[in-house]
């Protein structure tokens, strides 16, 4: 009888009610391994399991993770990490669950009840063609002064702008670019988005092989004042990057993003990033040659990942003038 107890019982990695969620949080970490997922992105899943899910409930036996339980994690978390790190936990989470629900560890999934994280939706705001022109001329002063000890800045900035509004590639996109993804002989010139900078699985950025999505693979005319630019950097290049760090090598796209805040600091555009460039090409698109232009340029699966998250919104109140030239011209004449 003891010899099929100890058949029947379960393996040291095999799930069950009693099972702690840092065990189940391990399992689900080696199935989300073999997926098909951007190095990014396991990264980031990574993160939130050990830096939230296992400090938070990693004691926690999964028959004790109940709805109201997991609704007080996540309501504690939004609190005191924010909202979006609270909503990504919670994606983290309910795919944790469902993996044990499938191993029968529990019956049901209790994310699936918890209460709704509310999210702060920002307004998308885009730069107007003159804040985008006077951004790149502080840009260009910016890249031709000299920093605190008196020495010509090596920021280089203003070309990379130039080429953020020529195309609104994402900044990834940008650095990953070397010359033989351009094609300045071309009618017009054109530029091949093939790769993106990313966060590899050892947590270090690295030239990814492939852009961020199926769709992110694109080519794309380059009007003439950036092919003019490009034309000019390609003479005097010394490495095998297009837009390439002070050491000829890829650059970083957050530290290009802290030396952007720190040249627009104290002006009146202090709030323009690398990423209101991307919304502006794409509003700007929208507007003359429609939803789908916009989706197509910068690398959207859907028009409607254009329209709510880079597309600013333009809201056109219906043609009334005649209903409303008559509603006055009858009020008037009584």
């Amino acid at each position: 009888m003891q010899a099929l107890k100890d058949r029947l019982a379960p393996a040291g990695d095999d799930l069950t009610g009693e099972s702690r969620v840092a065990l189940l949080a391990k399992l689900w970490l080696a199935e989300t391994a073999e997926r098909d997922l951007s190095p990014g992105t396991i990264v980031k899943y990574r993160e939130i399991v050990a830096k939230h899910i296992v400090r938070g409930l990693g004691d926690v036996r999964l028959n004790e993770a109940t709805v109201p339980r997991l609704d007080r994690f996540l309501k504690a978390l939004a609190k005191s990490s924010g909202p979006s790190t609270a909503k990504l936990t919670r994606v983290v989470l309910s795919q944790m669950f469902a993996l044990a629900t499938r191993h029968g560890a529990v019956r049901s999934n209790p994310v699936r009840d918890v209460g709704t994280i509310e999210m702060t939706r920002k307004r998308v705001a885009a730069p107007t063609s003159s804040d985008a022109q006077a951004v790149l001329a502080h840009l260009q002063a910016w890249d031709a002064g000299v920093d605190g000890r008196g020495a010509r800045r090596t920021t280089d900035l203003f070309d990379v702008a130039r080429m953020l509004a020529a195309t609104g590639a994402r900044t990834g996109e940008l650095f990953a670019l070397e010359w033989r993804h351009l094609d300045l002989a071309a009618d017009p010139p054109t530029v091949s988005i093939e790769r993106t900078v990313a966060l590899g699985l050892d947590g270090r950025l690295a030239v990814q092989e492939w852009p961020k999505s199926d769709t992110s693979r694109r080519a794309l005319k380059l009007p003439p004042f950036a092919a003019e630019m490009l034309l000019e950097r390609r003479l005097n290049s010394h490495s095998e990057f297009v837009f390439p760090s002070s050491t000829g090598t890829f650059r970083s796209p957050n530290n290009f993003r802290t030396q952007w805040r720190g040249s627009l600091q104290g002006t009146e555009w202090a709030d323009v990033t690398p990423r209101a460039f991307r919304k502006a090409v794409a509003t700007v698109l929208r507007d003359q040659l429609g939803v789908g232009a916009a989706k197509d340029q910068l690398g959207h699966s859907s028009e409607q990942v254009a329209n709510s998250h880079y597309v600013q919104q333009r809201h056109e109140g219906p043609d009334a003038t005649e209903i409303l030239q008559s509603f006055v011209m009858k009020t008037t004449s009584k």
